[in-house]
Formats: C-alpha cells, sequence, structure tokens
C-alpha cells in the first residue's frame, strides 16, 4: 500500500472514529487528525487548542511566536492557543498531526496541571523525537494502516491515547517520576518472589529444585533461599511440599484419580514419597483421608494458605 493510500485511510477511520480520547482520569477532545504525504506552506494564523505535529520526513522550517526554527525528519513541534505560527517547506513535508482540546471537568489534577505546564514553559521544538516514545507512537499509529487489513479498532484507540498522552511528556517541563525506582531494592526482591511463586504453582507436577527455579529467575541458588525465608519463613523445600500437598488434597476431595496418578500429578517422585509426606503433614495417609471423606462428606476445606 502506498503511503498515499494509507494516509489516506487513516485520516478517513481516525477524524471519524477518534474523536474523543479518554481514560481513567484523561479527557481529551480531537478537533482532526491529519496524515499529510505532501505538506507545504501554510499561512501564518493561530487557533484557540493544542496542535502537535510529527516530520515523518523531508525538511522546512516552523515558525513559533516570531521565532524560525528549522525541522526535518523525527522533529515533533507544538502549537500552543493563541500563539501565532507557520509551517514552510520548500520540497514537501511528509507530516502527521493530531489538534485537541483539555477536558478539564472530566481530567485529573494530574494532566491538568501537566497541561498548564505545558502552556506556561512548553519547548515548541523537539529534534530526536523519533527516538522518543512520542515517535514511536506515531510510527505505531501509522503503521496501523500499512496493511490491507481491517483496522483494530480497540489497538488504535489505545495507541493514541498513549500519543496524546506523550506530548505533555515530550515538550512540558520535566516532573519527578512516580513509578518505582529501578534501585529500589524491596521492590524488585517483591518481584522476584512473586515470579518464584507464580513458576512453582503452575510447574508442580515437574520436578522442581532450587538450582532450577534460581535459575528460571536469574539469580543465585542462595538468593532464592533467602527470598523463602524472608517471605515464608520456610524453607524452599517445605514451601514446594506443602503446595504439592494442598494440590494433592483437592485431587482427593474432587475427582476419582488414583493415588498413583495424583503423586504423579503433584510431582511426587513415587507413591511411597507421597504417602510419607502427606501423612508427615496431615497426619493420615491419603488412602486414609480419601476414605474418611467418602464417609463424613467432602469437605473442600483448605489446610493451607499462602
Amino acid at each position: 500500500m502506498s503511503i498515499e493510500t494509507s494516509f489516506r485511510k487513516a485520516n478517513h477511520i481516525c477524524n471519524r472514529q477518534l474523536t474523543r480520547i479518554e481514560t481513567e482520569d484523561f479527557s481529551l477532545s480531537i478537533l482532526y487528525w491529519g496524515f499529510m504525504p505532501k505538506h507545504f506552506d501554510n499561512a501564518l494564523h493561530r487557533h484557540s487548542f493544542f496542535e502537535a505535529c510529527y516530520v515523518v520526513d523531508g525538511s522546512g522550517s516552523y515558525i513559533d511566536n516570531g521565532t524560525e526554527y528549522p525541522i526535518s525528519k523525527g522533529t515533533s513541534f507544538l502549537s500552543l492557543p493563541g500563539i501565532w505560527h507557520q509551517i514552510r517547506s520548500v520540497a514537501g513535508l511528509t507530516l502527521v498531526y493530531v489538534a485537541f482540546e483539555v477536558d478539564g471537568e472530566r481530567t485529573g489534577a494530574s494532566a491538568v496541571e501537566d497541561y498548564r505546564l505545558l502552556m506556561e514553559r512548553a519547548k515548541p521544538v523537539v529534534y530526536g523525537a523519533d527516538a522518543e516514545p512520542l515517535g514511536h507512537l506515531w510510527e505505531t499509529v501509522i503503521s496501523i494502516f500499512d496493511e490491507q487489513k481491517p483496522v483494530v479498532p480497540a489497538l488504535l484507540k489505545h495507541a493514541s491515547a498513549s500519543l496524546l498522552l506523550s506530548i505533555p511528556a515530550l515538550h512540558g517541563p520535566q516532573r519527578e517520576s512516580v513509578l518505582p525506582h529501578p534501585a529500589d531494592h524491596a521492590w524488585e526482591e517483591n518481584i522476584l518472589f512473586r515470579q518464584a511463586k507464580l513458576f512453582i504453582h503452575d510447574n508442580l507436577s515437574e520436578e522442581l529444585t532450587l538450582p532450577k527455579v534460581a535459575g528460571h529467575l536469574h539469580i543465585s541458588p542462595r538468593h532464592l533461599t533467602r527470598l523463602f525465608q524472608r517471605h515464608t519463613n520456610q524453607t524452599f523445600v517445605h514451601y514446594i511440599q506443602e503446595h504439592r500437598v494442598q494440590l494433592a488434597l483437592q485431587l482427593l476431595l474432587h475427582g476419582d484419580l488414583s493415588i498413583k496418578d495424583i503423586a504423579s500429578r503433584c510431582g511426587f517422585q513415587s507413591v511411597h514419597y507421597f504417602t510419607r509426606i502427606f501423612t508427615q503433614k496431615l497426619g493420615v495417609s491419603p488412602a486414609k483421608f480419601r476414605r474418611a471423606q467418602f464417609t463424613e462428606g467432602r469437605s473442600g476445606k483448605s489446610h493451607f494458605t499462602e
């Protein structure tokens, strides 16, 4: 598909279907989208809304409030409400843009503050935006219209919302991140332990040795041992045994598998080993436990918790 055809498709769909972008605490009215294979000069003008532009290819200049900036592939420029501006290009720019207004009543305080700061201290032109999230997101939106395939509305909606959210981050003043710091040791430890638990729970029928699980997480066995001691106050082996017995309990209560099949499904190496561990934990063998349930009624109560 040629760029003219894909851009025509993008203009048609976006200007009919993407007239508002809303998230949980973010709402923008989209006035228009523009996908221009060749954009030349326009008149010096201003408008009452934001207009964010991105140069896909070509070169030219952008005049903002009397200052002229050279623009070329990968440049992002933002026109603020009330500011006189103009685009110039002799050979033509491959340009994409979106014009929008912030719905203050339906937008959270943090996003409103982002746009307030944007009005006060915006960088009108950012070079190298093709290496930033905004540039990647513009390319993502464009790529949605590249192939001879139906456009997936949910994909277009979320990509466009992310694009609009990235504009203040690129053109506005830097604000302190609210995300966890990469060096937050406790946060990293929690993530590792969560991954270890998920891996164990999803693979209880398999052999689960300390080196195997540690290798899956790309940490040392000693590190993994410390994680289980810190988070469960028990050893790695005891944690796995308890959850294998917990699974065996559910299979004994809610199925007709043989004791041998249950032992295998729960990762025990033999019926003898399964019986020994089960009896140690509950004080009764699997066979006697099953008989007792049929006699007294299946309670379905769990004997172990996280």
